[in-house]
């Protein structure tokens, strides 16, 4: 059968696919059970999918492969404890783009009376084992669990998992806290009255951020109008109901997730997501975790954008082809602890050369068993942590599921970087996922 037939296993060995050789079988030499017999010599124990075999033997001149022959599962990691908020909070809204367009009803304001319920604490899950093809478990983590602080006038009480206000304001929800801040308020626009606006708390301004302004906060921002060419830095929300007109000058920084109902040659940077209702057009955007514009046109065309988890749109580029950049960043840590591995592997397979060369001259030698047994348990030690170490760098490739996802079209003229890989779209997809597989850029169609 090797002659005919090889095997490849995928998805950390939870697949295994057969492929068939450029070489003439013999009629009659392939039979279910003689092609059984083989796969189970591979050493492949679980998921073997006999009626698979079965029509391969059958049909072995017309039989299309690869095939899928054998199936395990992946291990699936429990899911991260987390706040679920009790009120509502800011919301991007659905708009038609050909609907009229109320700027003022982008988000509501979630506010909490004393003794009022925040939020609920989720507990993590644990994770549920895999297996691979040749019956190995495929161990899963657990969700990491999550420390809550209290925050500014709300208490977290552990015994019951929630968070109450102590006070009353507007809430500003973060990962690990809920706080209840107060209000710096602007009825209308920001001008030479109000001057620039630094406050401990929440900053909620009724009209428009001219250009030139700036505005620093504790807690989150809350612009109803637009904003021009002005700076904004806090270290919660920011939600403005109109849009970012930045001119390619204003700055917005945010320490949550910032949203907004369009950005035009604005400079964002948001440690959360950044969520846009209409268009992306001209301008730099970075998320920590990702980039969303799926509502109306949901439009990215022109500038840059970058995130750490994943891209959504529905339309990336145009169709006069203006060139975009589209980045994903890899997890530094993981790159880090996967080079950590690699090299410590390299440093095992060093030695093991050196301990197999030493044992063969002391056999040679005729020297004492006890220390010939001591070298051959330093190189089956050895062996076993290089296998633990390729298990780690497989654990940690897999972890990294990253993705940019288009559901309209990929224009061409976008370029793709996905850690330290790069793309350049030629031609359009329609409804497509861009992500990484096996060290390149690929485009799948949905």
């Amino acid at each position: 059968m090797d002659q005919w037939f090889h095997i490849k296993y995928e998805d950390n060995e939870t697949q295994a696919l057969l492929l068939k050789k450029e070489v003439e079988i013999p009629s009659g030499e392939v039979t279910f059970s003689s092609l059984l017999a083989w796969v189970e010599s591979k050493g492949i124990r679980h998921g073997i999918r006999n009626e698979v075999l079965s029509l391969i033997a059958e049909n072995l001149d017309t039989f299309i492969f690869p095939a899928e022959i054998a199936k395990g599962k992946l291990p699936k990691d429990g899911e991260p404890a987390r706040l679920i908020p009790s009120i509502s909070n800011e919301k991007v809204v659905t708009i038609n783009e050909n609907a009229k367009l109320d700027f003022k009803r982008l988000f509501t304001i979630p506010t909490a009376e004393f003794g009022e319920i925040l939020a609920r604490k989720v507990n993590a899950t644990e994770g549920i084992a895999g297996i691979s093809v040749f019956g190995k478990v495929l161990p899963a983590k657990n969700g990491n669990d999550l420390l809550v602080k209290n925050g500014m006038n709300t208490v977290f009480n552990e015994s019951e998992q929630y968070v109450y206000a102590s006070a009353s304001g507007e809430v500003t929800f973060q990962k690990n806290r809920v706080n209840i801040y107060p209000v710096y308020r602007v009825d209308g626009d920001v001008s030479l009255k109000t001057g620039h606006i630094d406050f401990v708390g929440n900053v909620h301004i009724t009209g428009d951020v001219p250009s030139g302004f700036k505005i620093s906060a504790k807690g989150d921002v809350r612009i109803e109008g637009v904003v021009e060419a002005a700076d904004i830095n806090t270290d919660g929300n920011v939600v403005i109901g109109g849009g970012v007109l930045g001119q390619g000058k204003g700055t917005i920084r945010c320490g949550g997730d910032f949203t907004s109902l369009y950005i035009s040659q604005g400079n964002v940077y948001a440690n959360g997501n950044i969520m846009v209702a209409q268009t992306i057009l001209h301008s730099y955007c970075e998320a920590e975790l990702t980039v969303t514009c799926t509502s109306g046109k949901g439009n990215i065309s022109g500038g840059t954008c970058i995130a750490g988890n994943g891209i959504s749109a529905i339309d990336i580029g145009n169709e006069t082809y203006s060139k975009t950049l589209l980045h994903i960043k890899t997890n530094a840590k993981m790159e880090s602890d996967i080079l950590k591995y690699e090299q410590k592997i390299l440093e095992l397979q060093t030695n093991l050369e050196k301990l197999n060369h030493l044992k063969t001259v002391l056999i040679q030698k005729n020297s004492e068993r006890q220390t010939i047994n001591r070298i051959i348990n330093t190189i089956s030690q050895a062996k076993h942590e290089i296998v633990d170490l390729q298990k780690k760098i497989q654990r940690c490739k897999s972890s990294s599921n990253s993705s940019i996802n288009i559901k309209g079209t990929l224009h061409p003229n976008v370029e793709i970087c996905i850690g330290k890989y790069k793309r350049k779209i030629q031609s359009p997809f329609n409804a497509a996922k861009v992500f990484i597989e096996e060290k390149e850029i690929v485009v799948h169609s949905l």
